[in-house]
Formats: C-alpha cells, sequence, structure tokens
C-alpha cells in the first residue's frame, strides 16, 4: 500500500515524544515548503458566561419538603452566578486598567508634546536672537565703518575728539588706563 507525504508526516507527529519533537517535526514540514502559506489563526473572541436565567425552575414551595437533588440544583445555580458575578468583575477591572493606561499614554504624549514646543520655541528664539546679532553686528560695523571714515575726517579738522575706547581689561577707557 502506498504511502503519502501526508501520512509519514502525521505518523511522526503521532511518534513525536516530547513537545519539542513535536514541533521540530512541524517546522521542519514548514521549513519544506516555504512558499506555502502558513495558517496563523485569530484570537478567539472572549466568551462571558451565559445571562442569569429569567425564570428558575424547582423552586421549592413553602409546604414542600427538600427533595434530595434540590442542593445539587442550588449548589450549581450558586456556582454559575459567583462566576458570572467574577466575570463581570473581571471586565470592569480590566476596562478601568485599560482606561488608566489610555491616560497614562495620553498624559506622556501631551508632556512630550509641551517639551517639545518649549523646546522649539528656545531654538527659535535663539535663532532670532543670532539673526539680531548679526543684523546688529553688521549695522554696527557699518556704523562704525562710517563712524571711522568721520574720525578720520575729524582728526584731521580737530573738531571733535576721537571716541574712547575701552581698555583690556574693561575697567577704565584706554586712554586713561595708557595715562598711568
Amino acid at each position: 500500500m502506498p504511502r503519502t507525504q501526508a501520512d509519514k508526516e502525521r505518523e511522526d507527529e503521532r511518534r513525536a515524544k516530547t513537545t519539542y519533537d513535536l514541533f521540530r517535526v512541524r517546522l521542519e514540514k514548514l521549513e519544506r515548503n516555504i512558499e506555502k502559506p502558513v495558517l496563523i489563526p485569530e484570537r478567539p473572541i472572549e466568551k462571558g458566561p451565559a445571562p442569569p436565567p429569567d425564570f428558575v425552575r424547582n423552586v421549592v414551595g413553602s409546604s414542600a419538603a427538600a427533595g434530595s437533588a434540590d442542593f445539587h440544583i442550588f449548589r450549581n445555580n450558586r456556582k454559575r452566578e459567583n462566576d458570572r458575578l467574577d466575570w463581570l468583575e473581571k471586565q470592569d477591572k480590566k476596562s478601568k486598567m485599560d482606561e488608566e493606561y489610555e491616560e497614562r499614554i495620553s498624559e506622556k504624549q501631551r508632556l512630550a508634546e509641551e517639551r517639545t514646543n518649549k523646546k522649539r520655541a528656545k531654538r527659535l528664539r535663539k535663532k532670532e536672537r543670532e539673526k539680531q546679532r548679526k543684523k546688529s553686528g553688521k549695522a554696527k560695523q557699518t556704523e562704525d565703518s562710517d563712524s571711522d571714515e568721520s574720525d578720520s575726517d575729524s582728526d584731521n579738522d580737530g573738531a571733535s575728539p576721537a571716541p574712547e575706547k575701552s581698555s583690556p581689561t574693561g575697567n577704565e577707557p584706554a586712554s586713561k588706563a595708557g595715562d598711568k
């Protein structure tokens, strides 16, 4: 009887003694045919417990005695209800944790955005100051060159004294520092 490749693979999976061997066999199977797409199952939708019954059966009347199965019925009903309440509490806790997480993430993003905006504004202010310095520096240079020309003209005329320059120490004007 001819054995197919699928039969061999199933037999190898059955022979696997450990989970490691089983995964090794499955991985080898995947590696043999790389072009074949692998089916990755979607995560199953989480189902909650059944809703509580609208009508409770087997209600014992006031004149009736408890039967032999009544306790077991009561116990199962109580267990189902407790499981349902536990599930609801877990869902509530999970939703609260998700909300807190989203709040923390949004707060961190808001703070990061504020820091970014603050640093951007600081960079722009620094850039503007540099532009103003360059502009004022060029203006001073043109004024200085104009004043130097006028000073040289005035020196020749002797009409106005030359502007005082500061000393290397910066405490006194250079003319006074040179007099000492």
